[in-house]
């Protein structure tokens, strides 16, 4: 008989006796001792001090983590914010001083021939300062950059029409009116549609700013309680197993987030209500007065044109109106927001008496005497003051100082 030898299995693995299946631990093994350690690891009373610790520290952490972030994003938007209000300003003073100009230019081509050396500098001062402005908040707002670079080219448009104007005007040639005519129109048609747009951009920005500044407090609230509930929890835990009424740490740490929950809520509710009152109050005042002092020199460029018109300006004789009906109504707002804007209202009835006169004098026939109320500077020979004398937009504005606006935001948007 042969005999049979017994083949050894191929390439055991070291260490595992011969004739027994090499074995690996499975995932689901792993998986179940982690679980069984965790369980053994919080079990009793020791695993419960375990996870009230753990808990203390999220809780802390999250209150932590909420209370930067609050004051971060309160900051930021009030830089936001008074950046916004700052570009918002500056938009209207390209406003004003583009009307303004328009104002100047209109009323002294009615004097004909070589214009008032006076009227003439106002208007080269106006629209260098609105040229510069429209450069400036290209600069501080990008994302008002190609609505600017559209203003600007309206802006080079408009100054050429009026130079030609201004040479067929001393010629004594018709035209002049004409492209004084265009000239105007075109800024209206082109220029201040695309002011309008950027005005109204900006206040959505700036009263975006405001509700974030002043909304921002809830999630630190929520936040600071969850943190008390789950430390007071845990020391009245532990007073019941250690028979001690006070733990050091954990009383600490719920001073320190009671402290810091009262006095981040009043300082938030502090700055929600710093912001309600520039919103309302400095904000809103500002608004109004520039919105009455743009509106004021187109009535006194829209006065003008009804005299350049001769006869056919009924038209501009109705711009006159609305832009009369908005002066009175934000002269009134700005009247009761601010003390040194009461007497806008006042004055600007004196002027509209004078406009009335020289409405008078133009619809009888008297087109010369309409023309030295609407150009003179003083009392005329019939002991009216002239329009330009009596003109809140030459008057009041200057006197508030609102010819340096665009330099800096409504009082009352600093943040400290």
């Amino acid at each position: 008989m042969s005999q049979q030898t017994a083949i050894p299995p191929a390439n055991p693995k070291p260490g595992t006796p011969a004739g027994q299946p090499a074995t690996l631990p499975t995932v689901k093994g792993r998986l179940g001792e982690a679980s069984d350690s965790a369980r053994r690891a919080m079990s009793g009373t020791p695993g419960r001090l375990r996870v009230l610790a753990l808990l203390t520290v999220a809780v802390s952490l999250i209150f932590a983590v909420s209370a930067f972030s609050t004051f971060g994003s309160t900051d930021d938007a009030l830089r936001r914010g008074e950046a916004n209000t700052s570009q918002l300003v500056r938009i209207q003073a390209i406003h004003t001083n583009l009307v303004r100009a328009d104002a100047h230019a209109t009323n002294a081509f009615l004097v004909g021939g070589l214009e008032p050396a006076a009227q003439r500098a106002d208007y080269i001062s106006s629209l260098s300062q609105a040229s510069r402005l429209i450069a400036e908040a290209a600069r501080n707002q990008p994302a008002d950059g190609p609505a600017l670079g559209a203003l600007n080219d309206s802006v080079l448009t408009y100054a050429g029409l009026i130079e030609q104007a201004r040479a067929t005007n001393r010629q004594a040639m018709p035209v002049g009116a004409q492209y004084l005519r265009v000239a105007s129109s075109g800024l209206r048609s082109d220029a201040l549609p695309i002011l309008d747009a950027l005005v109204k951009a900006n206040e959505a920005r700036v009263t975006a700013e405001f509700g974030n500044a002043a909304g921002a407090s809830p999630a630190f609230i929520a936040s600071g309680v969850l943190a008390l509930l789950v430390l007071l929890g845990g020391m009245g835990w532990l007073s019941l197993r250690t028979h001690r009424y006070v733990n050091l740490p954990l009383a600490a740490a719920t001073a320190a987030v009671l402290v810091t929950l009262a006095i981040g809520s009043i300082s938030l509710a502090t700055i929600g209500s710093r912001v309600d009152d520039v919103r309302t109050g400095s904000y809103a005042a500002t608004l109004a007065t520039a919105t009455a002092r743009i509106a004021a020199f187109d009535a006194k460029s829209n006065e003008s044109l009804t005299l350049i018109a001769r006869g056919s300006g009924s038209a501009f004789q109705k711009a006159w109106e609305s832009s009369s009906e908005v002066v009175t109504a934000r002269s009134a707002v700005a009247g009761r927001l601010r003390p040194d804007a009461a007497k806008l209202g006042g004055l600007w009835v004196n002027y509209a008496e004078t406009h009335a006169l020289i409405r008078k004098a133009d619809d009888g026939g008297q087109w010369e005497n309409a023309v030295k109320l609407a150009t003179g500077s003083g009392a005329t020979t019939a002991g009216a003051i002239s329009a330009n004398a009596a003109s809140a937009a030459f008057r009041v504005f200057h006197a508030l100082g609102l010819d340096r606006a665009g330099a800096a935001g409504p009082a009352g948007m600093s943040r400290s």
